[in-house]
């Protein structure tokens, strides 16, 4: 129940963002791209199985098959190329990182690092390593 209510509350949230119903029967690209970032948040940060996923768009009224949804999921990697918003209401939704575990996080700041600059990555390769160096002398 506590993953239907999160996915309740997210869907509303990417509805108010787009200015429209994700679950709304319609193939407009809008639409479309909303339910991929809606799949893939209840996916990747959310830990649903993709059976949850659909039950929770028919139980909404959207028509969906498994198919369907492992189709959205996948697309998403495409539509954030095209659609830079979508990246925009990812990073709205997922303010509150600290709610998700290190797996979920982890997704999360892969996902994130392509928009941050060189130079920023540069700082982040130099911690990581550091982090990771300390982290191996510890087990040591």
């Amino acid at each position: 129940m506590k993953k239907v209510n999160r996915a309740k509350k997210i869907a509303k949230r990417i509805s108010k963002l787009a200015n429209l119903n994700v679950f709304e029967n319609t193939r407009k690209t809008q639409y479309v791209e909303a339910r991929s970032l809606l799949g893939f948040i209840l996916k990747k940060y959310e830990g649903m199985t993709l059976h949850e996923i659909r039950d929770f768009y028919i139980k909404n009224g959207k028509h969906m098959n498994h198919a369907t949804v492992i189709h959205s999921i996948k697309n998403f990697q495409i539509f954030k190329n095209y659609s830079p918003q979508l990246i925009d209401w990812l990073n709205i939704i997922s303010d509150d990182i600290n709610s998700y575990d290190n797996q979920e996080k982890r997704e999360l700041i892969k996902l994130k690092l392509n928009y941050i600059s060189n130079k920023d990555v540069d700082e982040l390769a130099i911690m990581i390593d550091a982090m990771a160096k300390k982290e191996l002398e510890a087990t040591d």
